[in-house]
């Protein structure tokens, strides 16, 4: 392996699949499609998350660092892969991720895992695995007008799986709870949920001031001098190709919206304030109340 793993993680919707891909263009690296994802095919993921966001820590790390160690060897498990095939779409798709690992480690690629899901876990897994983190940070409105434009939810209860919730959500216990019960919109979810991620993350900016903090907006603006940067920062080679596929995929010419949610090319600086036209102003006056006791840590009134 050249160079220590890279972790990007964030919220989901904050960017986080643009930024790893743009960043897995760089030579020497082998991109890892979020292994905290319990969807993710067994094979890619051989640790099995059952549930999203999940918090691994020293307590709980053996039922998942084999796993995860697993995948950053860039060794696919065909026993927990043939388990799980269903259909001959999922055959050729892990002869697909098989032959991807296996390239990757025979070249001893540098791990990229780009895992908004494993944000919960991110100290963890820096001690753990030496990785570099970059965090993404999206505006609360913004991350709103993501979800409720997707109708996206999200089930709380899975944050109290062990009966209560973890060491680094303690702060929202009651609120979590009280979601977990009875769920709210998608508004309501998504301003609790920012609240969570975000309030982790600012603990994280406390305590590791060493890592990447990268908001989405600036990012959006600045593309092509923010992967310059990121790539300086991480130690990686910015290639002519690699500069050239950045500046197309954040182009004006592309749209401001995507059909798939995971698609990288689009006019990054329109897609900044997409949420302006997504929110009546009724819901983003609720939203700047809801989230105001983090918000601050990373925007100010302007940005509102």
């Amino acid at each position: 392996m050249s160079g220590r793993p890279i972790l990007v993680t964030g919220a989901h919707r904050s960017g986080t699949t643009w930024v790893g891909k743009m960043l897995a263009l760089a030579p020497g690296v082998g991109y890892i499609h979020e292994p905290f994802n319990p969807r993710t095919p067994a094979g890619l993921s051989s640790a099995r998350f059952d549930d999203y966001f999940t918090v691994v820590t020293a307590e709980n790390q053996a039922r998942y660092e084999p796993g995860l160690s697993r995948t950053l060897r860039f060794e696919y498990d065909w026993a927990a892969g043939l388990r799980s095939l269903r259909s001959p779409r999922d055959a050729a798709r892990a002869v697909r991720d098989s032959w991807r690992f296996a390239r990757s480690r025979h070249a001893g690629a540098r791990p990229l895992v780009k895992d908004p899901i494993a944000l919960l876990s991110a100290e963890w897994l820096a001690e753990q695995f030496g990785m570099e983190v970059v965090v993404l940070v999206r505006h609360p409105a913004g991350f709103a007008g993501s979800l409720k434009r997707l109708g996206w939810n999200h089930s709380f209860g899975t944050f109290l799986a062990d009966g209560r919730a973890p060491e680094i959500l303690r702060p929202y216990e009651d609120e979590i709870r009280g979601q977990a019960e009875s769920p709210g919109g998608v508004l309501e979810q998504a301003a609790l949920l920012w609240r969570i991620l975000y309030g982790a993350v600012a603990g994280y900016r406390e305590r590791h001031p060493d890592w990447v903090y990268l908001r989405h907006e600036d990012a959006g603006s600045d593309p092509v001098g923010t992967y310059a940067r990121l790539y300086e920062r991480l130690g990686l080679e910015l290639t002519p190709a690699a500069r050239e596929r950045i500046e197309r995929a954040s182009g004006s010419e592309n749209p401001v919206e995507a059909d798939s949610p995971h698609a990288v090319e689009l006019d990054s600086a329109g897609a900044v304030s997409r949420w302006r036209s997504i929110l009546e102003p009724g819901e983003v006056d609720f939203l700047r109340e809801e989230t105001r006791d983090v918000w601050p840590r990373f925007y100010s009134d302007e940005d509102w």
